[in-house]
């Protein structure tokens, strides 16, 4: 189940910085998808039967099951972890685009309106310049000067003619600003789009990548379930069992080792958190603030499940079925609140959640997220194999929901 380490609350926000985003696309592109074993690796059902009755044959066949099932696991985990990394990018790249469009139709729409107000302006100054035109023609205007005649309606249309004037100027150059305004703004539109065309050529691009790759996890999903139910039946057979049982353990002891290994982060984390305190001290600088352990847990709501990826949201149908299997675990249904409580804090019970500083995923914010292929190679899309994975986690290192929300208010990991 998903161990979920130390961290401040600021440090729980899920947006996802450039350096983040070159490291999921490094991811993507470097990550190497473990061969598939071919059937010659598996044990058959004459071997297994073979061994029976024989205490050094029947402990080789284990060891031999025991080994498909670890190779299994890493095969399926590298197509789904690299479905979840394309899925990120993929997000990424559709979120820069729609800041670009929404960029671009923003100029586009100001451009627009500078031109009409250009025009307008314009239109404006070409009206008033007529008017001067006609109360200033120079022939009527002189005659009355110089003749004395009508001496107020001369003083009135000298006076017209200079507020014209002022007013005509003033328009002019609104007119001027609006059309340096306008080839400003046109400038800035075209390079906007020609950025929104070059984003929607990469997040074209990553779509086609993150489907892709969903559809080789998807394969390689239902081909390795195929041959794990093999191999637990072998089991079984072998250890006089049953395959329901061998599951359980094995899951079981990968939570021990989930949860061995957070509190090693946690310690080294600790460690090194004290050590940068004491040279604070010394340099008399100011107290540091306090590190946090990394964490595989999250809060706000966490990124991931754009249109490449095959995982479905559904946080209702999570509860519900996380509800229904309580009992399962010895549980009463009172433990459903705790749960919820730490789900909701973790992931918002959204099967795609990812972190994208440590990509930690899924409803139980696995660290790192193929750990659940304990409970199932569908880890990537199925809430209820993330939910039985991290219900399983938490019964064997808190015994309760309610342990693990505990822990969690009280250390801000579980």
């Amino acid at each position: 189940m998903p161990s979920v380490e130390s961290r401040s609350r600021a440090s729980r926000r899920l947006v996802l910085p450039a350096a983040s985003i070159l490291l999921l696309s490094g991811l993507v592109a470097t990550t190497v998808l473990v061969a598939p074993q071919s059937a010659s690796a598996y044990p058959s059902w004459s071997e297994v039967q073979a061994a029976k009755g024989n205490a050094a044959a029947t402990k080789t066949q284990v060891q031999q099951i025991t080994s498909a099932l670890d190779g299994l696991e890493k095969t399926a985990a590298a197509s789904s972890d690299a479905a979840v990394k394309a899925d990120a990018s993929n997000s990424e790249a559709q979120s820069k685009l729609q800041a670009a469009t929404t960029q671009a139709d923003a100029l586009a729409a100001q451009v627009t309106a500078e031109k009409k107000k250009a025009a307008l302006a314009h239109q404006e100054a070409g009206q008033l310049a007529a008017h001067l035109y006609r109360i200033g023609n120079s022939t009527s205007l002189d005659g009355q000067l110089f003749s004395g005649r009508d001496a107020s309606g001369t003083l009135y249309k000298l006076g017209a003619l200079s507020q014209l004037t002022t007013q005509w100027q003033t328009v002019l150059d609104e007119a001027t600003v609006a059309s340096k305004s306008v080839s400003s703004l046109s400038a800035q539109a075209g390079v906007a789009a020609k950025e929104r065309d070059r984003l929607a050529t990469k997040a074209a691009t990553t779509l086609a990548a993150a489907k892709s790759a969903q559809q080789r996890a998807d394969a390689e999903v239902s081909s390795a379930t195929t041959h794990q139910q093999t191999l637990y039946a072998q089991l079984a057979s072998l250890n006089n069992t049953s395959a329901t049982l061998e599951a359980q353990y094995r899951q079981g002891e990968a939570a021990k080792a989930a949860y061995e290994a957070q509190v090693a982060r946690a310690k080294a984390a600790h460690a090194a958190q004290v050590l940068a305190d004491q040279r604070a001290h010394a340099q008399q600088s100011q107290p540091s603030t306090p590190a946090t352990t990394p964490s595989q847990g999250s809060t706000g709501t966490p990124s991931g499940g754009s249109l490449g990826s095959g995982a479905v949201d559904d946080p209702a149908g999570a509860q519900a079925y996380a509800r229904s299997v309580l009992g399962n675990y010895g549980w009463a249904s009172s433990q459903m609140s705790c749960l919820v409580l730490l789900w909701n804090q973790e992931s918002g019970w959204r099967t795609s959640a990812l972190n994208p500083s440590s990509l930690a995923y899924g409803i139980p914010q696995a660290l790192p997220a193929n750990k659940m292929s304990s409970a199932g190679f569908d880890w990537q899309t199925n809430y209820r194999t993330q939910i039985s994975w991290g219900l399983g986690y938490i019964k064997a290192v808190y015994s309760s929901p309610c342990g693990a929300w505990a822990h969690e208010v009280a250390h801000n990991w579980y």
